[in-house]
């Protein structure tokens, strides 16, 4: 009988996560698209990430079982409205790509990400994007660095860099090499083992209401698998919640039946938003029991892991602590300590995620004392129930990556509530800014003095002229305003900056006075029959 062959051992792999951070249009995107071959950017608004995103790519090298490896990437917004998406995507990976573009240098979300990094245990890679430009300075960017805290190789540190250029290829097979040596080095397997009954867990990464798919959170696989007909057991509003799995998507829209350690995608029909930055557990069973232990047990661990960080001296109201646990409807104001005043809004966003963001930096702006109250935020597109609560409440309504309904449009001419909507986070930012600019300027009305006819023009010898007049209505008074006025037309605005009736100065010379006026500044366009209105400015 012929001995049969031993059955090859297969070893279990476990994707590894790799994040880009780093600033706003330093080229992270566009890499990724020269990775895969997509074209994201082109579908971006303003051409920049305002979402996370996660995708699983298989690269051109062999794991220990033969098969391609397979890294997940995470895309993060660089605006610094998404600071804390920024830090989701930071503080799970292994690997944290910090993007530098060559033409540029560090800028202040650079600097985020690398506190990001230094808060987290990823590995960093340095990657200087766009080094296909001319007048490059490559040395310059690492010294910076250096100064940084991030010790680039070279440099006196290990940290790796790549060079790269998304436009013509250049340095990206280094780059997946440069991954994957630094994976092989740190050999990373499950983080830890998993609570009894669960079997596998998810990081709650972006969370989104779809028009036609309802509920979608984007997530990456810590540990374990989830597929199709499981159960994900997570806790919202204080509550456990246990429901069955209805499906995934890919990043690119396609339907999978499962998600693998290490790989990310969507998973859709939950019954609930999701907290961002929380732990969902993937469970075999309908067991409300196992599913509140499984949650209670890990918010125990949470809060013993953020008792450590306090202990060990880290600032656990900002940096990473707070970046992690702070979740939707954390963000508050403080009270105006001078006189001021609030810009009432009502906030919807297409996402948990930008809702997030874009919530934060509202409330962060303060314009000498004047700025903004959020009324009512919350997802989903902007409803004609949203227009009647701005109409109460005296709001604006905003809009980031929504529609307003036929309805809402409708009622919103009805009421007169004004309705904004934006597609790139960095322009609601600065037409609300501006409106607060406004509001905080002192408002100045004009309150009318008095009229006069000039009867004749005087130039003396030191080259100043005086305006002879006399007064037909109210009174001219000396240190007020004036236009000299010729038909509809101002000839000239300034100031009466001297007022004589005779050889005696005055301060104010009243109707049916004669007087000759200095004005500043002079001008030679004015003739006789031109009139003087006299005006008072009152800033209320």
């Amino acid at each position: 009988m012929a001995k049969a062959k031993k059955t090859a051992e297969v070893k279990e792999v476990r994707i590894p996560i790799v994040t880009i951070l780093g600033h706003v249009d330093h080229g992270k995107t566009s890499l990724l698209d020269k990775i895969r071959e997509s074209n994201v950017q082109a579908g971006e608004a303003g051409g920049i990430t305002q979402k996370v995103s996660v995708f699983t790519v298989a690269i051109n090298q062999k794991d220990e079982n033969g098969a391609n490896k397979q890294i997940t990437f995470i895309d993060t917004p660089g605006h610094e409205a998404f600071d804390l998406m920024r830090s989701r995507g930071g503080q799970i990976a292994d690997v944290v790509l910090l993007i530098v573009a060559a033409d540029d240098g560090l800028k202040p979300q650079t600097e985020e990400s690398i506190e990001i990094i230094k808060a987290s245990k990823s590995h960093p890679i340095v990657v200087i994007t766009k080094v296909d430009l001319p007048d490059i300075n490559l040395d310059k960017i690492k010294r910076e660095l250096s100064v940084k805290g991030i010790m680039v190789e070279g440099m006196g540190g290990d940290v790796p860099v790549v060079e790269v250029s998304a436009k013509d290829g250049t340095g990206i097979d280094t780059l997946l090499d440069t991954i994957s040596l630094v994976i092989d080095v740190h050999n990373y397997i499950d983080r830890a083992e998993l609570p009894t009954g669960a079997i596998g867990k998810a990081f709650v990464l972006e969370s989104i209401k779809d028009v036609s798919k309802g509920n979608v959170s984007t997530v990456v696989m810590l540990q374990g698998d989830a597929s199709t007909g499981k159960f994900v057991a997570y806790e919202k509003d204080g509550n456990t919640v246990v429901e069955r799995i209805k499906g995934f998507l890919s990043e690119e829209g396609d339907n999978v039946d499962a998600l693998n350690t290490g790989s990310g995608g969507k998973i859709l029909g939950l019954s609930n938003l999701v907290s961002l930055g929380s732990e969902i557990f993937i469970v075999a069973d309908n067991d409300a029991k196992v599913a509140k232990e499984i949650v209670a047990s890990n918010r125990k661990i949470v809060a013993e892991e953020e008792a450590v960080v306090q202990a060990e001296g880290g600032e656990a109201d900002d940096e990473a602590a707070v970046l992690l646990s702070q979740m939707f409807g954390a963000a508050t104001t403080t009270e105006n300590e001078e006189e001021g005043g609030k810009l009432n809004v009502l906030l919807k966003c297409g996402s948990e995620g930008a809702l997030e963001a874009v919530r934060s930096n509202l409330l962060s702006v303060d314009i000498e004392g004047y700025s903004v109250n959020i009324v009512l935020a919350g997802v989903g597109d902007i409803t004609q129930s949203d227009i009647e609560k701005a109409a109460v409440t005296k709001a604006i309504v905003l809009g980031f990556e929504v529609q307003v309904d036929t309805r809402a449009e409708a009622e919103a001419k009805k009421s007169k509530v004004l309705v904004r909507t934006y597609d790139i986070v960095y322009k609601l930012l600065e037409e609300i800014t501006d409106a607060l600019t406004s509001m905080a300027t002192p408002k100045e009305s004009e309150e009318e003095l008095g009229e006069a006819e000039i009867r004749q023009i005087f130039t003396l010898t030191d080259g100043s002229q005086i305006l002879g007049g006399r007064v037909t209505k109210g009174l001219i008074k000396r240190g007020e305003r004036c236009y000299v006025v010729r038909g509809d037309d101002i000839i000239v605005e300034g100031k009466i900056v001297s007022l004589r009736q005779g050889k005696n100065a005055v301060n104010e010379a009243p109707k049916g006075a004669d007087f000759g006026a200095g004005i500043d500044p002079k001008s030679d366009d004015v003739k006789e029959g031109d009139v003087i209105y006299c005006f008072k400015v009152n800033k209320n």
